[in-house]
């Protein structure tokens, strides 16, 4: 027996199994975590669905349609022929203002806690000299009369309020929905005033009452993007490509201020086309929910009792 306790492989042998018996609990308690983390993703999703998932606001950029010109092989004649389909042109603003006011509150189910918030959004900035020279496009193959300045909104749900655009000191409505699916998804359009002169201007502002939970975010499609962000929220977590260029955390809350230029992101202020992704410069704030020892306790509690 001594000679057993004295052997190395005997010694590294009960070290083995200690280590096994100790990887059961450790595996269960592995197991649990990841079942409470289903389970709180299923309860945000379910509060989400009926409030208003994250958001994140997409423009605005304008958007017209033209007359694209095509060969296209005929087989039966076998000639090319010249196929005439409709492309769109994408202007972003010269500038883009957005000040918000974002009021969060926590929604329960059962012991999991899911940030929802409401914010106040005011959006405005110009629009300067729309280069349709630049597209070496015969201007009687644009359809003016059916330009359209776009928002992307990603949950139309959170939309509280008509939303009302003034453009050059004229009103107009927002429609559902956006002109096309080549920048965004999602999202509101309204048919604007659009005229073939270079050095016309176009002024915009809006308005609007949006719900949402767990984040908002914006793309900065302006030349130059500036966001002021205000909350009483106090634990909030700045997020997406860009941090903000001043900001201000205590107890009563947060101010946050964003400038972003068109040279720190990778497209350009007006293209023809899908040809460029404009959701991979999107930035913004999430919501976090402070963990103390009473959440601590609370959890711990409930998983000793289940």
């Amino acid at each position: 027996m001594k000679n057993l306790k004295s052997n190395v492989f005997f010694k590294v042998g009960i070290i083995v199994i200690m280590i096994l018996i100790l990887l059961i609990p450790t595996t269960m308690v592995q197991e649990l975590i990841h079942e409470r983390e289903v389970i709180q993703l299923s309860a945000i999703n379910e509060v989400s669905s009926k409030w208003g998932d994250g958001q994140t606001i997409t423009g605005p950029y304008i958007a017209i349609p033209y007359n694209k010109y095509i060969k296209q092989f005929s087989k039966k004649d076998s000639i090319d022929k010249i196929i005439k389909i409709q492309d769109w042109l994408y202007f972003l603003p010269e500038q883009l203002i957005i000040d918000g006011t974002i009021s969060p509150e926590k929604r329960y189910r059962g012991i999991y806690e899911v940030v929802v918030y409401e914010s106040a959004l005011k959006i405005s900035g110009i629009f300067n000299e729309l280069d349709f020279k630049q597209f070496d496009i015969d201007s009687r193959d644009i359809h003016f009369d059916k330009a359209t300045l776009n928002l992307g909104i990603t949950d139309l749900k959170g939309i509280e309020k008509q939303i009302s655009l003034n453009w050059n000191d004229r009103s107009i409505f927002f429609n559902s929905g956006t002109s096309t699916n080549d920048i965004v998804s999602s999202g509101i359009n309204a048919t604007i005033p659009v005229v073939n002169h270079d050095s016309l201007n176009y002024t915009f502002s809006m308005e609007i009452d949006l719900k949402g939970s767990q984040y908002l975010y914006f793309v900065p499609v302006g030349k130059t993007t500036d966001v002021n962000l205000k909350s009483d929220w106090p634990t909030p977590s700045f997020t997406g490509n860009y941090l903000p260029d001043d900001r201000n955390i205590s107890n009563a809350g947060f101010t946050a201020f964003w400038n972003i230029l068109h040279l720190n992101r990778n497209y350009p202020q007006s293209w023809k086309g899908s040809h460029y992704s404009v959701q991979n410069s999107s930035f913004g704030t999430d919501m976090l929910l402070p963990v103390g020892w009473d959440s601590i306790g609370s959890f711990l509690f409930f998983t000793t009792c289940t």
